[in-house]
């Protein structure tokens, strides 16, 4: 995928989703400005998420609570029609990794035993 977005914007947007939340209608101007979808702006924003976490220059925190406050457009754009990928898919990666299961280890970090594996397949499968 071809990023269309600024990576100054996506970080904003990063930042702006970990603190308050991004709901569709935020998204908007950022539409207009750059002539993209919003399931566009979702997939680039989710894709630099992801990077950032599996380059370890983005706390595994940090990362789901930008795809916690994104999940309600990303919901919403379901609602209206397909569900934005891999913008979902990685949503559901981070999701993976946000607690520890009883068959595993009390010193698991399931972020790395469960969302960098299958983050690491979804990447690969988009990307081809």
């Amino acid at each position: 995928m071809n990023k269309v977005l600024p990576n100054s914007d996506l970080q904003a947007l990063c930042v702006e989703a970990e603190a308050k939340g991004v709901a569709l209608s935020d998204l908007e101007s950022i539409c207009l400005e750059f002539g993209v979808s919003p399931e566009t702006v979702l997939n680039e924003l989710s894709i630099t998420v992801a990077e950032g976490y599996l380059s370890e220059n983005l706390s595994y925190e940090f990362c789901d609570g930008v795809m916690n406050g994104i999940a309600n457009a990303i919901f919403d754009l379901g609602m209206a029609g397909e569900l934005p990928q891999p913008a979902f898919a990685l949503y559901q990666a981070f999701d993976l990794g946000e607690w520890v299961r009883s068959s595993d280890s009390p010193d698991t970090d399931p972020g790395e035993k469960y969302t960098t594996r299958t983050m690491l397949e979804i990447l690969r499968d988009f990307e081809r």
